[in-house]
This record gives structure tokens, C-alpha cells and sequence, in this order.
């Protein structure tokens, strides 16, 4: 069955089954998507290792080597990543207490929480000290070491500035949405707990 993914409008409440249902189709395309991610970063990862081990080339330097390391660790964390998350998807409980559930859910879906940040940060700052330092002895133009990094870091930037902008994309159409229901759904129920927590207290 397709979710239509909606925004209730003001004074609507969203239907708590219906968002259920949306969140359930987008946690199971969510894992599918981080099990092939998982997948490819291994295969990556292998692949670099192989070149390294098995790779005869009397012009890779000890250097290169070095650098190739650092890719299959940059692929391993990659892989790792995607499998936590991947199992933690897998483990998620849609009988447990319902706001308890909700809110767990909201967190999974943010375009970012701490988890990510520092996969992103991590990802993204180690992959440009390794690219800037394999391309900087590449670049043939007679230009200083400052100018070469510079233009590296002005291409590097670039390309992940424009990945961040479809990833950016496809989350505000796939999982905003969701998000945005599932927020309204907590409001109102913390909002109807308040008033019989007065009368308790």
C-alpha cells in the first residue's frame, strides 16, 4: 500500500495509522538502502586491499601505500556505519509505549543528530587530507603548494557541497514529511498528558 507522504494542514490532527504505516514503509526502504550501502563500502574496501597487497606496480611508492590504507579505513568505517545502523533499523519495536516509540522514530528520521554528525565530519575531513595529499604531487601546473591545495580543497568542497544538496533533497521529500507528522503527533500527545499531570500532582 503507497503512503500518500503528507502535511496535515493546522487545526488537522494527523492519523496516528496512517503515520504508523508511513513511518513502517520508510524504516523498511531505509534498511534496504543501508544494507546495499553496507555492501558496496566492503566491496570497496576489498578492492583497495587487494590492489595493495597484490599490486606489482614498481611505481607505487611506499607513500601511495599509505594513502591506499587510508582509503580501506575510510571504506571499513564507512561499512561499519551503515551496518549499525542498518541492525538497529532491523530492531526497531513498533509495539513499544506509542510516544516512547514516536519520539525514537522522529530522532531516527532528522536529517541530522549526533550519530551522523560525526560519521559526516569524520568521513568528509578525513577523505579530503587524504585526497589533498594523493593530488597535490599530481598536479603538474607550476603553481606553489599553497595554490594546489587550494584548488583541490575549491574542487573537493564543490563536489561534496553539491552531494550534500541532493541528500538534502531527497531527505526533505522522503522523510520531512514524516518527520513533520510525527512532531505534530507528540505535541499533542504531551499536550493532552500535561493537564492529568497537574491534576496528580
Amino acid at each position: 500500500m503507497t503512503i500518500k507522504k503528507r502535511i496535515y494542514p493546522e487545526g488537522e490532527s494527523p492519523n496516528l495509522d496512517l503515520v504508523v504505516d508511513q513511518l513502517k514503509s520508510q524504516d523498511s526502504k531505509n534498511k534496504r538502502l543501508m544494507y546495499r550501502m553496507f555492501i558496496l563500502y566492503i566491496i570497496f574496501a576489498v578492492f583497495y586491499l587487494g590492489l595493495l597487497i597484490f599490486n606489482p606496480d614498481p611505481e607505487l611508492t611506499f607513500e601511495n601505500r599509505i594513502q591506499g590504507v587510508c582509503y580501506v579505513l575510510i571504506f571499513t568505517v564507512a561499512a561499519f556505519f551503515f551496518r549499525h545502523h542498518y541492525r538497529k533499523t532491523s530492531k526497531v519495536d513498533y509495539t513499544a509505549p506509542i510516544l516512547s516509540m514516536l519520539e525514537e522514530a522522529r530522532e531516527r528520521h532528522k536529517l541530522m543528530r549526533p550519530g551522523k554528525a560525526w560519521f559526516v565530519v569524520f568521513i568528509v575531513g578525513f577523505t579530503d587530507i587524504v585526497v589533498t595529499w594523493a593530488l597535490v604531487t599530481d598536479i603538474t601546473a607550476e603553481w606553489s603548494l599553497l595554490t594546489k591545495i587550494l584548488v583541490i580543497q575549491a574542487g573537493y568542497f564543490t563536489i561534496m557541497s553539491l552531494s550534500f544538496l541532493i541528500g538534502y533533497l531527497i531527505w526533505r521529500k522522503k522523510s520531512r514529511p514524516l518527520v513533520r507528522n510525527l512532531t505534530r503527533i507528540i505535541d499533542e500527545m504531551r499536550a493532552d498528558e500535561t493537564p492529568m499531570n497537574e491534576i496528580s500532582s
